[in-house]
């Protein structure tokens, strides 16, 4: 991991904020628009910026389904990759999901995403289901994670 980067701040998602995370959401598997997804009243969002400044580092795009917070995306420009920005994105994902008394945390990711894989099994996270060939593009399979909070401790 590179050197952290400091005074990271975690803040909900404005409509604002989604002009400037355009070309990184893009990135995203789904096709995930945070603009449209910011008007519908089960998502929840929050972005990563520098501690007094305006750039944006991140992103996390939740669902608020019944009683789980369905993860999205969670994205990080290159620059603020492997530095805890997408662990502290993640962290608010899951303490906001406490906060609001989820029995669970879920998530899909690619099989070949070595990375996330990574920062969701250091966070907790289990695959619970495969879905086989899921990629059309690539073929990958996606592997389908929980965060179980009724049996982990708050962090």
């Amino acid at each position: 991991m590179q050197e952290p980067l400091e005074g990271v701040q975690i803040r909900p998602m404005t409509l604002q904020d989604c002009a400037a995370l355009a070309a990184l959401a893009a990135q995203v598997p789904g096709n995930v628009d945070p603009r449209e997804e910011l008007a519908r009243p089960l998502t929840r969002a929050w972005v990563a910026c520098e501690a007094g400044a305006s750039r944006l580092l991140g992103y996390a795009l939740c669902w608020w389904i019944v009683d789980e917070l369905q993860l999205l995306a969670l994205a990080t420009w290159p620059e603020a990759r492997r530095r805890g920005v997408g662990r502290r994105l993640l962290a608010e994902v899951v303490s906001a999901a406490r906060a609001a008394g989820a029995a669970r945390v879920t998530l899909e990711v690619a099989r070949g995403n070595v990375a996330a894989l990574g920062l969701y099994e250091s966070a907790g996270f289990r695959c619970f289901h495969v879905r086989r060939s899921y990629y059309r593009s690539s073929g990958e399979d996606a592997l389908e994670l929980e965060l179980l909070l009724s049996a982990t401790p708050a962090p």
